[in-house]
């Protein structure tokens, strides 16, 4: 999806095994939040932070109404990138003319929300940095984290996570009151799900008492310890569980005892598997995040751990609990915990394997953007799309490669130099970061060096970055010259072209140069969508100097040709040209509307901001040539929302027709309240509201209330029969702010008794939240 989450239900990821214990730790949590704005989960490796850290923001989801949302920080590398790594969780576009860290001061500054940092550990400099600079600019934003170690800043407040709670060994033991101990209870849950059917009895309990004392009651050794019942009896898997930790005592005493139980637990289920399985677990922690059946076979298998074998190993270490599967957008992918996987790196660096496995991981990642930008114009389109996004991390991983060694910048530019795809995967002012610093450590011309000048410049034009696009064409169309290269002078020729088109210079001259830009592609064998870009500005600048038979005669061709090769991304650009040109020659604007919410559920599909915003654009032109004043308003002002963030608008001198039209049908005030209410429209709220079949039809949103989103929510929570003290709990506040919240909403009511509330709130469901 393209657009950002609304609410917080999209932004925290489902439970894929039942939560067991930690209910006294849940509200502990609670308590603390109704004070601290900033508090750490601190505890082992395996101890359940991010469990716990996840459950707990999923209980105060209505403590925030702008929402809670999850950034996993476990495979982010470069501490410089962690305010992108952010902004990306958000699903904030970014703005060009804005550092990171302020832009998402800016976002969060009037939201009241949770915000999820998940492994801070190798990042605590950089996480503290950023999260005392956020707290300050934001007073209703508070922070839940989780890491092995303290940020230390100010006003956080530490939660220590300790292990579940375990029969005391020196204590009475009644028989039957095992499961009243959460580690236990953990244990029965998991090795029902090892093996259907499991249960404890008379006989068995008193073997799995000694075994979760063992465990010491830590949650990830008790789940590798119940994955071994797939293949062994419980009395096997107590006496292993004693050989191992005899022998653990008499070795490694230097070692906390509940770092040396996990330590164990690991080895002992490392030990247990095949020559094979601890090949592929210690090769597969080269991945950053999930990984895909090809990319473990190209980048883990060799003579040692053959093709043949690999699903076989694979399909091993997943029925023993270290690697799990997961689906995304019908894609099969595997992932390892952070502790299960920080154990296979040390194992991978203690086999001398590490610098040839990150070496292949990286060409494996460069092949596959290479494999995506051949294919990308075709039927396996938006299979694509989604792999990228899947995949973005360890692409982030391969560039840090990529960007660190000596010698290796070449091929890091290879990958970071893609402009379609930094823009189908919205991450342009990412793609900054690496070509600035790949461009900073490149002193002679090479097709590399132009290419990425080039590519940065053409990034420029579309978030506006005016230097960057005045300087860098000119620099990579002289080197391409001096080269002799003509794929990176045609891409230059298209970018200074484009940098005409929106405007900087005379206008009818970017037309030669697209005309050249796209037969020096086509003569070169470049990929399709570099052409088909050029096309698509081409006839846009047609269309805007009313040359509409040449824009069609563009548009149509383009459109013929992305439907024979089952393009749908700039099939869609087609569409749109279409309802433009269509509407500029004021022609149907009904038939134009059709064409344009088809292009928008089509852009659905694709992270494409700029042509999400271009499509509700000229949609709000069809709605207004259409009458429907007020409607166009809502469109605009969402729209102007999204244009905001791109840092740059286009076609904004052909909106001031289609407004007047607007306000003269039903006045400026009218028009400026249904612009307002689009404003405060996220991009996923935007979409249903454009396209009818979410909506249910076509009228603008109501005004808002008179009650804040604040007390919206007490009002809520009074009409349900909570008390002072349930609210308060409830959203995690005090509870003499929640006395002051329902006062306030008694007052603005104008009421005397909290019946009336909720009889206030039966009557009026729709209010703004």
């Amino acid at each position: 999806m393209v657009s950002e989450p609304s609410t917080p239900e999209t932004a925290l990821p489902a439970d894929v095994s039942s939560f067991v214990g930690r209910h006294s730790d849940l509200e502990s949590i609670r308590r603390l939040f109704s004070s601290a704005r900033m508090v750490t989960l601190v505890g082992i490796g395996g101890v359940g932070k991010t469990r716990l850290a996840l459950r707990a923001a999923d209980e105060m989801r209505r403590a925030f109404p702008d929402g809670v949302c999850l950034a996993e920080l476990a495979s982010l590398t470069e501490p410089d990138l962690l305010p992108h790594a952010v902004l990306d969780a958000l699903r904030i576009r970014e703005r060009p003319e804005v550092d990171a860290a302020v832009a998402l001061d800016e976002h969060v500054r009037d939201r009241r929300m949770l915000l999820v940092l998940d492994n801070c550990e190798h990042l605590v400099d950089a996480v503290a940095a950023l999260v005392g600079r956020l707290l300050r600019s934001a007073p209703d934003l508070k922070v839940l984290a989780t890491s092995r170690h303290a940020l230390r800043i100010a006003g956080e407040h530490l939660y220590p996570v300790l292990p579940l709670r375990v029969p005391d060994p020196d204590g009475p033991s009644e028989d039957g009151t095992a499961l009243d101990y959460s580690a236990v209870a953990l244990f029965r849950d998991r090795a029902t799900a090892a093996m259907p059917g499991f249960a404890i009895t008379a006989d068995n309990e008193a073997a799995i008492v000694r075994l979760c004392r063992r465990l010491e009651g830590i949650p990830l050794a008790i789940e590798l310890a119940a994955a071994r019942l797939r293949v062994l009896t419980l009395p096997e898997l107590a006496n292993r569980l004693d050989d191992r930790f005899e022998l653990l005592r008499e070795g490694i005493r230097d070692l906390p005892d509940r770092h040396r139980t996990l330590g164990a637990l690991i080895d002992w289920s490392h030990d247990l598997c095949t020559p094979a399985e601890q090949l592929l677990w210690a090769r597969a922690s080269v991945f950053a995040g999930g990984f895909a059946v090809d990319a473990l076979e190209a980048v883990c298998t060799d003579d040692l751990l053959p093709p043949a074998v690999l699903l076989d190993t694979l399909a091993g270490l997943v029925d023993k609990s270290v690697v799990s599967r997961e689906e995304h957008g019908g894609q099969v992918r595997f992932r390892m915990l952070e502790t299960i996987r920080e154990y296979g790196q040390a194992r991978l660096a203690e086999s001398g394997e590490g610098p040839s496995l990150a070496r292949r991981h990286r060409d494996w990642f460069a092949d596959l953007v290479n494999t995506a930008t051949r294919q990308w114009a075709g039927p396996r389109q938006v299979d694509w799309a989604v792999r990228l996004q899947l995949d973005h991390a360890d692409i982030r991983l391969a560039l840090e490669y990529s960007m660190t060694r000596p010698g290796e910048v070449a091929t890091g530019l290879r990958i970071a130099a893609q402009p379609w795809f930094w823009s189908a995967t919205d991450h342009l002012n990412e793609a900054r970061v690496w070509l600035d610093r790949g461009l900073a450590q490149l002193s002679e011309p090479s097709h590399e060096h132009a290419w990425a000048l080039a590519t940065r410049a053409y990034i420029a034009a579309f978030r506006g970055d005016d230097a960057a696009l005045h300087e860098m064409p000119e620099r990579a169309r002289d080197m391409a010259l001096d080269l002799g290269d003509q794929p990176a002078l045609a891409l230059a020729n298209h970018v200074i072209g484009f940098r005409r088109a929106l405007g900087h210079g005379e206008i009818r001259s970017a037309i030669p140069l697209f005309t050249e830009a796209m037969r020096q592609y086509d003569k070169t064998g470049m990929a399709a969508q570099y052409h088909d870009a050029a096309v698509v500005e081409l006839a846009t600048t047609y269309a805007l100097l009313h040359e509409f038979d040449n824009a069609m005669e563009l548009a149509d061709d383009l459109f013929e040709r992305c439907r024979s090769k089952g393009e749908r991304w700039n099939l869609s650009y087609a569409m749109w040209l279409r309802a433009l040109i269509s509407l500029l020659k004021k022609e149907n604007p009904h038939r134009a509307e059709e064409t344009l919410l088809e292009v928008l559920r089509i852009k659905r599909v694709f992270r494409d901001t700029l042509g999400l915003a271009l499509t509700l654009e000229v949609l709000a032109w069809a709605t207004a040539a259409k009458g429907e004043a007020e409607r166009a308003g809502v469109l605009v002002g969402g729209t102007d929302r999204i244009w905001r963030t791109i840092g740059s608008r286009h076609l904004q001198g052909k909106r001031a027709h289609y407004e007047a039209l607007a306000r003269a049908s039903v006045g400026d005030s009218c028009y400026e309240a249904a612009r307002a209410r689009g404003g405060e429209l996220g991009v996923d709220e935007l979409l249903r509201y454009a396209l009818p079949e979410a909506t249910g039809g076509t009228a603008p949103p109501p005004p808002p209330t008179r009650l804040t989103r604040r007390e919206r929510q007490v009002a809520e929570l009074v009409a349900e029969g909570m008390s002072n003290r349930q609210i308060a709990e409830e959203l995690v506040i005090s509870r003499r702010t929640a006395e002051g919240h329902v006062e306030k909403v008694l007052a603005k009511l104008g009421f005397t008794a909290r019946t009336q509330i909720a009889i206030w709130i039966a009557r009026n469901p729709a209010g703004d939240r």
